[in-house]
């Protein structure tokens, strides 16, 4: 991640914690930096979950508070897509690229972080195609940089290419402690040690990572594409 002061970051998410679960750390090394952050979380459905229509509607709320939650927490700009959990394949696939290529359009971000097409999760590999079509690399384009995140439960258990990340970004202790908090606000999509998406996992996968590059802690990213030394945005 580069240091530039007009650097603008856009995380796309496929449900509410998945931005934290990506690039938790990274997004406060932002915030630390300076640099403009927009949250696009593109469901804060509950319809995949067993329940009512009343039960869903709570579900949709509590996650939407939260998400605003998060985003209070780094300063960060928030927008919220419609589409149904776990069932973004049953919606125009135009809907959800439009969806991202408006973010992209109205923030014009410089540097995009969102899932790897490597997960389990369909939302997820369909999330990063949309988020392909968006930063397509043509001329006069504000997106120099998009990196694949991994989200524990969906990227380890993936079928696919495996995601081999080639982006550390080394964590600070209040990166660390940014993250544990937005963490703790997304709770009740936590689960149980030994589960990979429990706080003890979650705090172990960025030790690791961190000790794979020599240092303390560390969040990883696949490059999809990164052209250096062109920071900013054009005119």
């Amino acid at each position: 991640m580069t240091d530039h002061p007009v650097e603008r970051v856009l995380a796309v998410a496929a449900h509410a914690d998945d931005e934290i679960l990506g690039a938790g750390g990274t997004l406060a090394v932002h915030r630390a930096a300076g640099h403009p952050v927009m949250l696009l979380i593109l469901s804060t459905s509950g319809t995949s979950r067993p329940g009512t229509a009343h039960d869903h509607a709570q579900v949709q709320a509590h996650r939407t508070a939260c998400a605003q939650k998060v985003a209070d927490l780094y300063g960060a700009e928030l927008a919220l897509g419609d589409l149904p959990d776990n069932r973004f394949d049953t919606v125009p696939q135009l809907r959800l690229a439009q969806t991202v290529e408006d973010a992209v359009r109205g923030w014009r971000p410089t540097i995009v972080y969102s899932h790897s097409a490597a997960d389990l999760s369909r939302d997820h590999q369909l999330t990063a195609t949309a988020v392909a079509a968006a930063t397509r690399p043509q001329p006069g384009t504000s997106v120099r940089t998009v990196l694949a995140w991994e989200v524990r439960s969906a990227t380890e258990w993936g079928i696919h290419q495996p995601l081999r990340p080639t982006w550390f970004q080394p964590l600070t202790d209040d990166a660390l402690a940014l993250r544990r908090q937005a963490l703790e606000i997304y709770a009740s999509e936590l689960r149980p040690w030994p589960h990979t998406r429990s706080i003890k996992a979650l705090e172990h996968q960025v030790r690791v990572r961190g000790a794979e590059v020599g240092v303390d802690a560390a969040e990883a990213f696949d490059v999809i594409r990164h052209l250096p030394g062109l920071t900013g945005r054009p005119a």
